[in-house]
């Protein structure tokens, strides 16, 4: 602000360029120039405003009255100002107060405020109090004059005394000299003067009324902030830099960080972030930042030269960063490298590009289309939070997909002045991060960057300025934003937080009498509606400035924080009978937004928003009053520090992206970036001081703005954003109903919540060590051990090529799992044949009800849901069930010590035997899969999907979404039958994959003095990084692992329920017998903004090479045979997928350079196959996203690409290209548990897979041809008459569906007059 002052009187004033004078202009307010007169001053009353105290001076300058007023006096704004800088306004708010504010509506909020009636601020008789950051300050010196009424009267007074000038100033000059030196000691005597220490204010200040920073000082005692003292030393001793982040910087100011990473090997990620984002855009070029990005990323030639290479790359644009990121092989297989190849692509993105008219064409219309494609309601929604949340800055109005009418009108010139202005070395920080040695990746740092010309160098002799943080930089409260020779507007953030007020008491929310009607002051309250919307969201925000983890105390904190978090979103789960509770509670660092934002976000039932609001509201208080427990202290804090420790077993395996982007958020908010063992180290040091008392005051400080919400004490919330439909669904009568909520609704919700009792708050559930106790010994029966041994002697099979181990357990269960040190978590997937392809005709969706009301009911046997989640807690596990078409599956992950897995399995054993069938969670069950039904008919990208499912198998009711008349015809009884006919032991094959061995058990045991930075891949001593297990151990905890899955999944008896058919594949209709309008639909969703999508899909063959009838006649028909290219991997097992898989990469880059880059037609176009492994049946589907005008073109050339591989053949380029992406995602995906289980999944089903399908990938996609391509495609049915096409628009206009082309009379894409137009967005 104070370079703002600077600039001002610099530009209007005319004081010195020199900064000593313009300080002393500043400071003893200069005359104004003789050519400025009142005559001069243009229209409306012109005030000045001056400070001698440092407080008060952000305020000086000069104010313009506005043409409307507030409370019946005149609004002044502060003028001279640069673009974009923070509006100030001088006014009399609805307080009774003048303030400076930066809201123009006569709030009672704002940064200074004086109480006094008087009609101008100028008249006014009192001093003005100023907030300093951590309380109220009174400045005597801030003043406001009247500058047309002082222009006058000199003016007159100089008129009258001009006879006798002459006279005095021949009197004065003998004194002149005399005089000089004592009148500058009274000059700096006047700049020198102290400020005003803060004065202790009164226990109640009422004339502050509602102010938003500040109400009145009265605190409530059970809302009191009294942090407990930090153990001697733990806030002055600093964290551990990680000694393998290597950081430095070019002559020309470019930044640059470092770090070996051998994951995955031979691989590695660079990224150059731009410290330029929208909020850096003038009023005339929001978007532009984006629209940069677009034309530097892909008009790069050397960025081009890198596809095919295995290399992939990206870019993206944000509110305050610009990021290109290109990740690739150390070499290719020629011996090439390619680490200099992708810094000079990086170079030429950002600091030599063409920006080519063409090329800058193309991209306008990409950019268009992307704006059009992620307008859906959640991007709408979250803007609008964004609005709420961000009203003090830019960031809730100056989005980075910009303005439409700006795209259009950029030229070349425009974009070329905002390249010049913020793409600079000075400007920007490489990362690097990958298996390449240190001092080669310096040497090509210098090599491709160093030379780049510096430009907006800071100072005659350097390009480079140190960052800053703190009061030093521009915006000290929030985001590390370089200090630049360009200047920057600083993003003011309204925080809400105690430590506004004093240290040790919470700001008050409100001062507010209920008795007048008057309510709490909460920060802007904006409820979003829309008739598209299916539930009820409420959103809570407060924000706060990031805490940078630099010491001790910080960790210490930050571990308080996170228990905090753990206990209250338990309890709330807790308190709803659903197990899918709709509340979501975090307290995070935003990377994007440059700030601390502690978010409760309640998605409710429109119906039922009272009861679920009043839970959370209740909880959070309840938290605040009481604290927690000594045993909810003690699970989650055990449990963060196991969490901590998987850090370091992983972390050879974190891939350098993880890394990077890590390093790079860390940087952001000056956190130090430690080694995972450091991290340890440090939670494992203040874990013993972290005690209840702490957590409790956290939760004061951190929920106190929802928990203590009208409370005298209570923080304001930032915001509250509240996302609500305009009509519900009634049941009882088949009707849509209106639905309405206002903001009183909600207040007075908030406000007669009433407390809960401290015994009910703190009464806990008692959780059980173990599900099974002695249950198991009546199951095994006598002798367990020699039988378990027999068993394994002869049921125990291992393959040497892959170390796969497969088991038939005794009930006829199969298994299979791999060992693997990729997580410290193990995975397990446990899948039964029949998912929803089992559904009767009369029962469609009993399967997925069913599986949901089991997960709904979350109890076993004699445990409540409660218990289970607990145990669940204490044990570091997880537990998901679900389906799809083809399997009915659970997914788990399990600790790999304390005996994680047997735990697991223990609930998995009782979840087989004795599930809890109970009708509450069949209810809830059905309700959820209605709404999701309701839901899907909303929205436009999964209405457009699921017609075109329905007219390719002809409404066959278990490829589509599930309806509510079929929902409705669903019991209890119905549901359980359909789950039991499939979750049968005899049937299951369970999948895991897991550290089993124990090496980094081993590892973790042996790390305690040198730190393991994950590099480090050293090619004389690759086997120094293997923790070698004794063969004896090794042996040992195989042998454990069988014998869990013997005597825990094995004990469980057979089903006697009969299984559930499994023959029943979905069969395509057949195209021919349908006219073309059969194979088309059309549709239009009523909104208030435009979009279009439609998918394009046909038959496909299954993974296996095999269709449904429809398909088989066809291939008939055209003699088809996967032995056609005669390849002499023909037979293998994998042959086909993989053929169908590279041919789905061809198609996909077809389809970007075509219709998105040459045609520019759509942002996005994506090809994908079913791929299932079961049924013998199988689609492709393609998504295409335009603009409604040009949807209809953008299908059309979607079709010819799809058809045109038939014209124009794979090309060998196209298959390398292919190969190499498959490749690379392979040997990435390796490193995760998720693929394996991928890769294990289904090897003892009665299908082709075997171990050979994991073993062989990499042969199989060396060794395809691109006949090999040609002829899988083949294998789809993409005749013009076998397409089948769903297209939508939505947009203003009245729903509709119907078959053939969209009706012309219909306003897809525009809409004229206004009766024609609904406006279907209410703002309140």
């Amino acid at each position: 602000v104070f370079k703002n002052i600077k600039d001002f009187i610099k530009k209007k004033i005319g004081g010195s360029a020199d900064n000593s004078n313009l300080e002393s202009s500043f400071f003893s307010t200069p005359a104004p120039p003789a050519v400025d007169t009142a005559a001069d001053l243009g229209p409306g009353a012109r005030l000045v405003v001056n400070s001698k105290n440092p407080v008060g001076q952000p305020f000086s300058g000069e104010y313009q009255e506005q043409p409307f007023r507030r409370n019946d006096r005149p609004v002044y704004a502060k003028i001279g100002m640069p673009p974009n800088s923070q509006a100030v306004y001088l006014l009399y708010n609805d307080a009774k107060q003048w303030a400076f504010t930066p809201h123009s509506d006569g709030r009672a909020d704002g940064w200074a405020y004086m109480p006094d009636t008087a009609m101008s601020p100028a008249e006014a008789k009192g001093d003005f109090d100023v907030w300093n950051g951590a309380s109220w300050v009174p400045d005597p010196t801030l003043k406001v004059t009247d500058k047309t009424a002082a222009l006058q009267q000199k003016q007159a007074e100089a008129a009258a005394a001009a006879p006798a000038a002459a006279k005095a100033s021949e009197a004065a000059a003998p004194a002149a000299a005399a005089s000089k030196g004592s009148q500058a000691e009274e000059a700096s005597a006047v700049v020198e003067e102290p400020p005003h220490e803060p004065v202790k204010l009164p226990e109640e200040v009422s004339s502050l009324g509602r102010l938003f920073w500040k109400a009145h000082w009265q605190a409530s005692e059970k809302t009191l902030i009294h942090w407990p003292p930090a153990p001697d030393g733990l806030s002055n001793k600093a964290l551990p830099s990680h000694p393998g982040v290597k950081r430095g910087v070019l002559p020309n100011g470019m930044r640059y960080v470092i770090l070996k990473n051998a994951m995955p090997p031979q691989r590695f990620e660079a990224h150059i972030e731009l410290h330029v984002g929208s909020i850096d855009e003038e009023p005339h070029e929001q978007g532009i930042a984006h629209m940069m990005e677009h034309v530097c990323f892909l008009g790069s030639r050397k960025r081009e030269r890198l596809i095919g290479t295995g290399s992939r790359s990206n870019a993206l644009t944000d509110f305050q960063h610009t990021i290109y990121h290109i990740h690739a092989p150390v070499k290719l297989e020629d011996g090439r490298g390619m680490y200099m190849p992708a810094l000079e692509a990086l170079h030429e993105i950002a600091f030599a590009p063409e920006m080519l008219p063409h090329r800058i064409e193309k991209e306008r219309k990409a950019v268009l289309a992307e704006m059009q494609q992620v307008n859906d309601m959640e991007y709408r929604i979250e803007t609008w939070t964004l609005s709420g949340l961000h009203e003090t800055n830019k960031l809730g109005t100056q989005f980075p997909i910009g303005k439409e009418e700006q795209i259009k009108a950029w030229q070349q010139k425009d974009l070329r002045a905002f390249h010049e202005k913020w793409y600079y070395p000075g400007n920007a920080t490489l990362y690097v991060v990958g298996d390449l040695e240190e001092e080669d990746m310096i040497k090509g740092i210098k090599k491709v960057f160093e030379s780049t010309p510096a430009r907006h160098k800071p100072s005659k002799d350097s390009a480079i300025l140190e960052p800053v943080w703190g009061a030093g930089s521009e915006d000290p409260r929030s985001l590390f934003r370089r200090k630049l020779g360009k200047k920057r507007p600083e993003q003011l953030h309204n925080f809400s937080l105690p430590m506004i007020g004093t240290e040790s008491v919470f700001t008050e929310a409100a001062s507010f009498d209920p008795s007048k009607g008057e309510k709490p002051w909460q920060g802007p309250l904006r409820i979003f509606r829309n008739e598209l919307l299916e539930g009820l969201q409420f959103n809570f925000y407060a924000k706060a400035p990031v805490r940078p983890l630099q010491t001790l105390e910080d960790i210490r904190h930050l571990v308080a924080v996170r228990i905090l978090i753990g206990v209250l979103q338990f309890r709330i789960v807790s308190r709803y009978s659903s197990n899918h509770a709709p509340v979501q509670i975090d307290h995070s660092d935003s990377f994007r937004e440059g700030c601390a934002v502690t978010s409760v976000t309640v998605n409710a039932d429109p119906r039922d928003w009272r009861n679920a609001l009043a839970c959370v509201i209740q909880e959070v208080r309840a938290i605040c009053d009481y604290g927690i427990t000594e045993s909810e202290m003690k699970r989650y804090m055990d449990a963060m520090l196991k969490d901590v420790e998987k850090g370091v077993q992983e972390n050879d395996t974190v891939p350098s992206e993880d890394h990077l982007n890590f390093i790079m958020t860390s940087d952001v908010f000056d956190h130090v970036v430690m080694h995972p063992e450091q991290s340890y180290e440090a939670f494992k040091e203040v874990a013993p001081t972290v005690n209840m008392e702490q957590v409790h005051t956290a939760a004061k400080w951190m929920l106190g703005f929802l928990g203590y919400y009208g409370k005298a004490a209570a923080p304001p919330m930032t915001s509250i954003v509240v996302c609500t439909p305009t009509q519900v669904f009634q049941e009882h009568n088949g009707q849509w109903a209106p639905f309405h909520i206002t903001e009183d609704e909600i207040v007075e919700l908030m406000l007669s919540v009433p407390d809960k009792s401290k015994e009910d708050a703190l009464n806990q559930v008692d959780v059980p060590e173990s599900l099974l106790k002695d249950h198991l010994e009546k199951l095994l029966g006598k002798d367990p051990i020699d039988k378990m041994t027999a068993w394994r002697e002869c049921s125990r099979k291992v393959d040497d090529s892959t170390g796969i181990v497969q088991l038939m357990l005794p009930n006829g269960a199969k298994v299979n799992y791999a060992c693997t040190t990729n997580e410290s978590q193990g995975s397990m997937r446990m899948l039964v044949p029949g998912g929803r392809s089992a559904d009767k005709p009369e029962e469609l969706g009993a399967a997925m009800v069913g599986v949901r009301t089991v997960s709904e009911s979350g109890a076993v046997s004699t445990f409540s849901r409660e218990q289970i989640e607990l145990f669940a807690v204490s044990n570091l596990m997880s537990v998901h069930l679900d389906l799809n078409l083809e399997f009915s599956y659970i997914d788990a992950t399990f600790s790999m010590t304390d005996n994680g897995l047997s735990a697991c399995l223990e609930l998995l054993h009782l979840l087989f035997q004795e599930p809890r069938w109970e009708l509450p969670a069949f209810v809830r069950a059905q309700q959820a899969y209605k709404a999701q039904a309701y839901a899907v008919q909303k929205s436009l990208e999964q209405s457009t999907l699921d017609r075109l499912m329905g007219i390719m198998y002809a409404n066959d009711g278990r490829v589509s979404e599930p309806k509510v008349e079929d929902l409705n015809k669903l019991t209890l009884a119905k549901v359980r039958k359909a789950v039991s006919g499939q979750l049968r032991p005899q049937d299951l094959e369970i999948n895991l994959v897991g550290d089993f061995e124990g090496r980094a058990q081993a590892k973790m045991a042996a790390v305690e003095g040198g730190l393991s930075t994950g590099k480090h891949r050293e090619e004389e001593a690759q086997d120094a990084e293997v923790v070698e297990v004794p063969a004896v151990a090794r042996e040992r905890r195989l042998r454990e692992l069988d014998e869990a899955l013997w005597k825990y999944l094995g004990s469980v008896p057979q089903s006697e329920v009969p299984q559930v058919e499994m023959d029943r594949a979905p069969v395509i209709c057949e195209s021919e017998k349908l006219s073309p309008e059969e194979r088309q639909r059309n549709a239009h969703l009523e909104d208030s903004d435009e979009r279009a999508v439609a998918n394009i899909g046909g038959g496909a063959p299954n993974r296996w090479g095999k269709g449904d009838a429809y398909h088989t006649k066809c291939m008939e028909a055209k003699k088809f045979s996967w032995d056609a290219p005669d390849n002499a991997m023909k037979d293998h097992p994998l042959y086909p997928s993989m053929c169908l898989l590279a041919m789905r990469e061809v198609i996909n880059t077809r389809l970007f350079s075509t219709v998105r880059d040459s045609l520019g037609l759509s942002y996005d176009c994506s090809f994908e196959l079913s791929m299932f492994d079961r049924l013998p049946a199988g689609w492709y589907t393609c998504t295409v996203s335009a603009h409604p005008s040009r949807i209809d073109e953008a299908v059309t050339a979607a079709k010819d690409v799809v058809m045109g591989v038939k014209k124009r053949p794979v090309s060998e380029l196209e298959l390398s290209t292919a190969r190499r992406t498959l490749m690379r995602r392979h040997e990435t995906d390796l490193q995760t548990n998720e693929y394996w289980i991928s890769l294990l999944t289904h090897l003892q089903y009665d299908n082709p897979k075997d171990t050979t399908c994991v073993r062989d990938i990499e042969m199989m996609l060396q060794k395809l041809t691109w006949r090999d391509v040609q002829n899988a495609y083949t294998s789809l049915l993409t005749e013009p008459h076998q397409l089948f096409t769903s297209v939508s628009t939505a947009g203003p206009g009245s729903s509709f569906i119907s078959g053939g082309a969209r009706p012309t009379s219909q306003p897809a894409s525009t809409s004229s007059g206004a009766a024609a137009k609904k406006e279907l967005i209410e703002v309140d």
